[in-house]
């Protein structure tokens, strides 16, 4: 099974969309320490805070998981 990149995906998409994880924390109702679990790769999201993710930065779930590569 392919190594999943979730941590790196999710750091490059708040980038690019020019997004803090206050705002990301703000838009899911959680923390910044929660999200910054998730960067660090400590932590992972649930699948429907997953999808919310997803929601906030325009992404899909395959995309945000690293799935979309070759």
């Amino acid at each position: 099974m392919k190594e999943l990149k979730f941590p790196g995906k999710l750091k490059a998409s708040l980038t690019e969309n020019r997004k803090t994880q206050r705002e990301l924390a703000n838009y899911l109702g959680t923390t910044q320490q929660t999200v910054s679990r998730w960067l660090t790769g400590v932590n992972e999201p649930n699948l429907s805070t997953l999808l919310k993710i997803c929601e906030f930065l325009n992404e899909t779930p395959n995309s945000i998981l690293g799935f979309d590569e070759n």
